[in-house]
């Protein structure tokens, strides 16, 4: 089926069901051919991430002096602009059976497909560019030993670098009471070095978790 609606992408006409059963034979062989050849077989699932031509004009936001009227600018910019330049290509994707996830701070597609995908998306006109979008997977456990080199009593180049050391000796803060945020893929909140100085360590997480996409309830961290 996603075979005969390519080519009928291509074509424009309706394709009788001996036709496309040749044309998914073709493409089947030409895509085998192709994937072993210039594919990415590897510790990764096939996920494109399609970036757009047209990118949201915010230079007007800079003019509005209210700070919460300008976030709300900015944020009704890129989404509506996002959604009306890829209205086309999700339907695309849509009528393929292609999985994809839409983003708007960068006008952009995430596309589950490979090789031939990659193809296919290459000749819409407003795409810009197409990037690999990995899933990573971890290899094994590899097994270590502890080096016989004692622990440092000093701090650390990297910590004396930024001035971490004269924050501590000097004004006698060393983080206590602190908050800190981060915004990454996710994280695993019961990790034996991050658990002990999470705020939901006993489990409730509202207020210390936020996930705009999955909006899953507890911290996790698909992408390892």
């Amino acid at each position: 089926t996603i075979v005969a609606l390519a080519l009928s992408y291509f074509w424009g006409r309706p394709l009788n069901l001996g036709l496309a059963a040749g044309g998914a034979a073709i493409l089947w062989l030409i895509g085998l051919v192709l994937y072993v050849i210039g594919g990415y077989p590897g510790f990764y699932g096939d996920r494109l991430f399609v970036v757009l031509k047209d990118q949201a004009d915010l230079s007007a936001a800079a003019s509005i002096d209210d700070y919460h009227e300008r976030r709300q600018v900015v944020y009704t910019t890129l989404v509506n602009h996002a959604n009306d330049s890829q209205s086309d290509l999700r339907r695309l994707l849509s009528r393929l059976g292609m999985g994809y996830q839409s983003y708007y701070l960068v006008n952009a597609i995430e596309v589950k497909g490979g090789l031939l995908a990659r193809l296919l998306l290459a000749t819409r006109p407003e795409v810009d560019r197409i990037l690999y979008s990995p899933t990573l997977r971890p290899i094994g456990t590899l097994e270590t030993s502890r080096g016989s080199a004692d622990a440092p009593t000093e701090p650390q180049w990297n910590l004396t670098n930024i001035g971490a050391d004269r924050v501590w000796h000097e004004l006698g803060v060393r983080g206590a009471g602190i908050v800190v945020g981060q915004s990454d893929s996710g994280v695993q909140w019961d990790h034996p070095e991050l658990i002990d100085g999470y705020l939901g360590q006993d489990g409730q997480h509202d207020y210390h978790w936020f996930d705009p996409w999955n909006h899953t309830s507890e911290p996790v961290d698909f992408g390892g």
